[in-house]
């Protein structure tokens, strides 16, 4: 699957993503600051980055610039994850084709949608689908207990 830098400085939020990212099967590398991100994102090289917005030492849209100015990470995709309003955080990023951005509490359908139109193939696996049902039994009309399929009874 896909390595995934999660750049988040709330222990709880990382953990959570954490969680899930790894469970998916990804590879999951972290950075609790917007200082040290550029420096784990240019050693760890990712194939996606999940980034908060509101940090310490480096807002989000600081790092963005960071990340999109390396070359090892220029044209790595990233996903703003914030409670900050989306129509404030998104004049402040630079606008590219490989940033999208989504409000917290994360919504993980919506996550993976995203994930999946960036790194197709990285989604995780459909869940298996359920057992089919047995095939029923024929229809003996001269058993009482028999139950008819397919055919709509006019009882007036």
């Amino acid at each position: 699957m896909a390595k995934i830098l999660v750049i988040d400085d709330e222990q709880p939020i990382v953990e959570l993503l954490t969680l899930r990212l790894t469970e998916a099967g990804h590879q999951v590398v972290v950075a609790m600051d917007g200082l040290s991100a550029p420096m784990i994102a240019s050693r760890e090289k990712p194939d996606l980055v999940i980034l908060d917005f509101n940090m310490p030492a480096a807002n989000g849209a600081k790092v963005h610039e960071r990340l999109r100015g390396n070359t090892f990470t220029a044209a790595t995709p990233i996903i703003f994850l914030t409670a900050s309003p989306i129509g404030q955080v998104m004049p402040q990023v630079k606008d590219d084709d490989i940033t999208r951005f989504l409000q917290k509490p994360v919504d993980f359908a919506l996550l993976a949608k995203i994930m999946t139109s960036f790194l197709p193939g990285a989604a995780p696996a459909a869940p298996a689908a359920a057992p089919a049902a047995p095939p029923a039994p024929p229809f003996d009309p001269d058993d009482p207990n028999s139950v008819g399929g397919g055919e709509v009874l006019d009882l007036d």
